[in-house]
């Protein structure tokens, strides 16, 4: 378990519940949102972790897809510390909101910068050995638009998709398979035992709540089980449970 002591934090968690729960979703139980209040160079931010939750003991997330906002302000303003934000030769890379990429396994050093830096993921922590990768929604994302996901901000398309590369005996999507990582002390996920980490969002703190909505394919993790779909809505920022 990596700590980042450097980072002054706070944590809290929010459970969204299902969209529509219909008898074919009845593995996927909500989206859980953990947040972390952290500051950075003067900077006050706030981490956010996204995962599906399941209550199948072997429940494996495949892909993750049509990540919808209808507001679109909403889908600007994320903070990356990666390499597309690489500042000199010695691999510093600036906190920075005008560049980016979602890919996780461009972030600079990121057992010191893993709560710094905004990205999408199918289980895995940001880091070289991540194999996830992004669908080809992103090149479609809008006309002439070809930086797929190697942007700072997310498209308005409402397609936008990811997923686990195919890696023999990879467990990364799977309940469990999610490293239980700390960021200034807090863990990032509410439970990694039925928690599958699907993104970490870095927003200037105090900003006004975000909507999402996301769409998960799964399965019971056995080779060649059919897929499962699941749709339900997430929120960075306030409980929406409290006024």
């Amino acid at each position: 378990m990596h700590r980042s002591p450097a980072l002054a934090c706070a944590a809290t968690a929010v459970i969204v519940p299902l969209l529509d729960a219909r008898p074919a979703d009845a593995a996927f139980v909500r989206y859980v949102v953990t947040a972390i209040d952290v500051e950075h160079e003067g900077k006050e931010l706030t981490v956010y972790t996204v995962a599906a939750r399941f209550d199948g003991a072997q429940d494996t997330v495949l892909l993750a897809y049509q990540l919808k906002c209808s507001n679109p302000e909403h889908l600007k303003g994320f903070w990356h510390k990666d390499a597309a934000t690489l500042g000199d030769a010695e691999g510093s890379a600036p906190l920075t909101q005008d560049a980016g990429t979602w890919n996780p396994s461009q972030t600079v050093q990121p057992k010191s910068n893993r709560g710094l830096d905004s990205y999408l993921t199918i289980g895995g922590e940001c880091g070289g050995k991540n194999t996830t990768s992004a669908d080809p929604s992103w090149s479609k994302a809008e006309k002439g638009d070809t930086r797929g996901w190697a942007r700072h901000d997310l498209p308005a398309s409402g397609r936008a998709g990811w997923f686990l590369a195919a890696v023999p005996g990879a467990s990364a999507g799977r309940v469990g398979g999610s490293a239980s990582y700390e960021i200034a002390g807090k863990p990032t996920l509410e439970n990694a035992a039925t928690d599958v980490r699907l993104a970490q969002f870095v927003l200037s703190r105090g900003h006004a709540p975000r909507d999402f909505e996301l769409t998960v394919a799964f399965n019971g993790g056995k080779p060649g089980e059919a897929q499962t779909y699941a749709t339900a809505p997430f929120r960075l920022g306030a409980d929406p449970a409290k006024p």
